[in-house]
């Protein structure tokens, strides 16, 4: 009609941006791709405990994703199968560095990338003064570092429950396990670190 503009919705769904991909369209690929980098690459640090493989880790998972995008048919949301191919790779990484034997060492204050690029460490919302502001940042630190002593198992159960929010299914999926395995796992997990933490 005559006068009347169209215009398309500032937020397009990611299944759309899905749908778009599979059509061709290279913009939906790179709009994916801006919108949940930051995201493979957290998980990825939470897991890997360095910058430069969880880098890696995280644009490998975007290549994989890119080269088997038509295989995706929406039976999950696009963020489960985006963890689970970064969980994946992880897991590969890890057994890389073991056949090599190659240690990992863990810094108290690794940094997060935000989604504007930047580094910082996620810390718990400001409130309650320097103190308590220095109490809550030191907390963070050794929880991060009793985190990254668990068992992978443990770890990536937290980071996936925890840290990225997901739902004990959505976790099942990632994992390729269980809903029942997932809390079970879950709890242990809670429990390791309750138990290293209990000193501190």
């Amino acid at each position: 009609m005559e006068g009347v503009v169209q215009t398309e919705p500032t937020e397009v769904s990611d299944r759309e941006l899905v749908a778009r991909c599979q059509q061709g369209d290279e913009g939906a690929f790179d709009a994916l791709v801006r919108r949940h980098q930051a995201r493979a690459f957290n998980v990825a640090f939470q897991l890997l405990r360095d910058r430069e493989d969880a880098t890696e880790v995280a644009q490998d998972a975007f290549v994989k994703i890119y080269r088997s995008i038509n295989e995706f048919r929406g039976e999950c949301e696009f963020t489960t199968w985006l963890h689970q191919i970064v969980v994946n790779l992880a897991h590969n990484k890890h057994r890389w560095w073991q056949r090599r034997g190659r240690s990992k060492t863990v810094s108290l204050d690794a940094p997060v990338e935000m989604d504007d690029g930047r580094l910082e460490m996620q810390l718990p919302a400001a409130g309650g003064g320097p103190d308590a502001e220095a109490t809550k940042a030191e907390l963070v630190r050794t929880l991060s570092a009793k985190m990254a002593a668990l068992p992978g198992a443990f770890r990536e159960v937290l980071v996936l429950r925890n840290v990225e929010n997901l739902s004990y299914q959505e976790i099942a999926v990632v994992l390729k396990c269980s809903v029942g395995t997932v809390k079970s796992r879950i709890a242990r997990a809670r429990e390791a670190l309750r138990a290293s933490m209990k000193h501190e």
